[in-house]
């Protein structure tokens, strides 16, 4: 079973990003007066950009990878860094000023987007090698610590209403709670315990089955919040 799935890692998370979106898709019209349609936006932007940023593979496959096999774009490490690091960051924080009500907390996620965009281009710039590499450790952190933040303001503000009652009826709650756990279980995992993963052939292992095991986990638990939530009556900000 392990030997499959890191033998097949991209097509299984291709698999339950797909399921994830499509979900959404289908259940469009449920959700397009309320907010959670941005979600369904940012969850059709991932299976996109990861389909997209699967090239690599891709032209293995067909026999064509010697295109690119002396060319800066021989791994997809720069894709993943627009698309993830800087896209997904960009689509968190457009979701979650659609359902934060303050004003304040909304300036906030704006200016932090603002100056997250800043110090990762001009990382980018000054390691322009590593763009193409890897990703740069301040756009990783960077891209972390505000979707983290995204999350704790929306549970900030839930403990503040009257909301909090019925928690347990609030889609977004249950989105907030999925990717918490997410961050939670990755970022140490990940990033501290497998830590020397790039030089340790035991270490990259179990990082890729980390990060598998979250990723259906996660998308897989937006499919069957999507399909099973009940729209409330509200307006989009």
């Amino acid at each position: 079973m392990k030997d499959f799935l890191l033998n097949n890692y991209m097509f299984v998370n291709l698999a339950v990003v797909f399921i994830a979106a499509v979900s959404g898709l289908f259940l469009f019209k449920k959700y397009k007066q309320i907010p959670v349609k941005y979600f369904i936006y940012l969850l059709v932007y991932v299976f996109v950009t990861d389909l997209l940023g699967s090239y690599t593979r891709i032209l293995k496959h067909i026999d064509l990878y010697y295109l690119i096999d002396n060319t800066v774009f021989k791994f997809n490490f720069w894709w993943h860094n627009l698309t993830w690091y800087l896209g997904s960051t960009f689509f968190f924080v457009l979701f979650y000023k659609k359902i934060i009500q303050s004003n304040f907390l909304k300036k906030i996620l704006q200016y932090a987007l603002v100056v997250f965009l800043i110090i990762s281009i001009v990382s980018i710039a000054i390691n322009f090698k590593q763009f193409f590499e890897g990703t740069p450790k301040v756009v990783k952190i960077g891209h972390m610590s505000l979707t983290m933040l995204c999350v704790a303001f929306y549970l900030y503000e839930l403990l503040l209403t009257e909301k909090v009652i019925e928690f347990y009826k609030d889609i977004y709650f249950y989105i907030s709670a999925i990717v918490l756990i997410w961050l939670l279980v990755t970022i140490p995992l990940v990033h501290f315990v497998c830590g020397n993963a790039s030089t340790d052939p035991n270490q990259a292992e179990l990082k890729w089955m980390i990060m598998l095991y979250a990723n259906i986990f996660m998308y897989i638990s937006f499919a069957a919040i999507l399909i099973f939530s009940k729209p409330k009556n509200e307006f989009i900000n």
